[in-house]
């Protein structure tokens, strides 16, 4: 008799056509690079939702409006740098 775990896990291999034939001899080596893989991608999205999706202030120096991410001139009351991507948050700024 097999337990709820391992019906679920045998569920998950014919839902991708793995057999436990080809499971068994590189099971640790499968697991070990979808989860790697995993980790990267989401390490990937987390860091790519701070760039485009967070907004940040921008920085004043002289009178120049800066991108707080690359320090590169931006336009006053664009939404994005347009040289990193970095999502700019214009509130309680007011116009040079």
């Amino acid at each position: 008799m097999i337990g709820a775990w391992e019906e679920s896990l045998n569920q998950v291999l014919m839902r991708y056509g793995v057999t436990k034939e080809t499971l068994q001899g590189n099971a640790a080596e499968e697991l070990e690079s979808a989860l790697q893989e995993y980790h990267d991608l989401a390490q990937q999205y987390g860091d790519m939702l701070t760039v485009f999706c967070y907004e940040a202030k921008p920085l004043l120096r002289s009178g120049i409006w800066l991108c707080p991410k690359c320090e590169k001139r931006i336009q006053y009351g664009h939404t994005h740098c347009h040289w990193c991507g970095k999502k700019i948050g214009w509130a309680g700024t007011r116009r040079m």
